[in-house]
């Protein structure tokens, strides 16, 4: 009796367990709930490469991964107990720090775009030879090793693969590229590349994060080695000070500063072979929220609470969209103060409504955009779109098959921006940007 009794309640727990966790998910997505998520995400244990089966094996492997975390994240009480845990640890390690470190908060202070006319003198040195820093480890999720870094309180990462499977990885990605490249040439339109650069890709992450390596001679590799495009570039990362303004504090994306200038950067390279889409629109400033203490991805990630930022979004007027195909935002949650406040709320996520396609009606530029994005895209694609007439968003995340040539000759798609994030772009290492459903055969 007493062992029917243990079966039962296991099964009980078990089969509770079966249904809350993808309910709490759906529920979560469609906002209805609010989950302290970890975003403790799996990659694929094992890539099959371009064999045969090689699909539908990795699509196997992609699933396993996305149920393992659907699993754990989703599981009653899990972000709690280790946000909980991961902060009195992470406090524990800060607190050493303040003590012995001796190296106290800096403000970040971020340019007046209000004053940019203004000609701003040139700091005589950087903020690298003018501070000590302190990076503490925080976590290692198999695929980044996150550091708290003082004296200016944010978190950054370094990549956890070994380095020969980083090169591999990369060649694969550089074969893709090219490829993707090449067969938009021969159907007319024009191929532009763009990374979202990250601080491992600058010389002087090394210097920050004494027990890491820079990325840096990957990064340039990659680069040298992608043939065809019309243009190529980067966010800029490359000085400590363009890192603090362009990326978040403490999340993996870029900053409103740093999606404004990526989307200047993308407009300007594009506009040297096609003037009609004329000039990159101007910033009229940054809109603040105070009231939102913004911990990041990477907050998140590594269950770090110490460090918060200011969130800000770009203020900026836009041409007349189409009434279905525009971008939507949740700015009058914000301004009532109706936005989500957990701890680790995703506002990166959560302020704009990204779309796969956008129409600006009086646009008359004869153009159109294609861009292969990630999560960068979320805050850049609907503003790209404004010097375009149409402009669709591909993201290989969502495993779905495109045939490359077709879908341009019916969209009528001039212009091909691939614009992802690096650790995605250069090394594929979440195992979720699979570029050879791009098929171009």
């Amino acid at each position: 009796m007493r062992n029917r009794v243990y079966i039962i309640a296991i099964s009980t727990i078990f089969l509770f367990l079966l249904v809350w966790c993808p309910l709490i998910c759906v529920l979560a997505k469609l906002g209805a709930v609010s989950v302290s998520g970890i975003k403790n995400e799996r990659p694929p244990e094992r890539d099959y490469g371009d064999g045969l089966f090689s699909g539908a094996l990795n699509k196997i492997e992609a699933g396993k991964a996305e149920i393992a975390s659907l699993y754990t994240n989703y599981l009653p009480l899990y972000g709690e107990i280790v946000t909980l845990l991961g902060s009195i640890e992470s406090d524990a390690q800060m607190s050493f720090v303040d003590l012995f470190a001796g190296n106290a908060n800096i403000a970040v202070n971020l340019p007046d775009e209000s004053e940019e006319d203004e000609e701003i003198e040139a700091p005589a040195q950087s903020l690298i030879d003018q501070y000590d820093f302190s990076a503490i480890m925080l976590v290692d999720d198999g695929l980044h090793r996150y550091y708290a870094i003082r004296p200016f309180d944010f978190i950054d990462t370094a990549l956890s693969f070994s380095e020969n499977r980083l090169l591999a990885n990369m060649d694969v990605q550089i074969a893709h590229i090219n490829r993707i490249a090449k067969a938009t040439a021969a159907s007319g339109a024009d191929f532009y590349l763009y990374v979202g650069k990250r601080m491992q890709d600058a010389d002087y992450f090394a210097d920050i994060v004494t027990t890491e390596i820079s990325t840096a001679p990957y990064f340039r590799e990659f680069m040298d080695r992608i043939t065809g495009a019309k243009g190529k570039g980067a966010l800029d990362v490359d000085t400590l000070e363009k890192r603090l303004e362009n990326i978040f504090l403490t999340d993996h994306h870029w900053s409103a500063l740093g999606a404004y200038s990526g989307y200047c950067d993308i407009i300007n390279m594009i506009n040297k072979n096609s003037p009609e889409i004329g000039a990159p629109i101007p910033l009229r400033g940054l809109i603040t929220y105070e009231d939102v203490k913004m911990r990041g991805s990477a907050s998140t990630i590594s269950s770090f609470a110490r460090f918060t930022e200011t969130f800000r979004v770009m203020d900026i007027e836009l041409p007349e969209q189409h009434r279905n195909y525009r971008v939507r935002d949740n700015a009058w949650r914000y301004e009532e103060g109706e936005f989500d406040k957990s701890m680790y709320a995703d506002h990166y996520q959560q302020y704009y409504n990204w779309q796969n396609r956008y129409i600006y009606p009086t646009n008359k530029t004869g153009r159109n955009l294609l861009i292969i994005g990630d999560s960068y895209t979320w805050w850049s694609s609907w503003l790209l779109a404004a010097n375009f007439d149409e402009t669709h968003v591909y993201y290989p995340w969502d495993r779905k098959r495109l045939n490359y040539d077709d879908f341009i000759y019916d969209k009528q798609i001039t212009d091909v921006v691939c614009m992802l994030f690096s650790d995605r772009l250069i090394f594929n290492i979440y195992g979720d940007c699979p570029l050879e459903n791009i098929r171009t055969d």
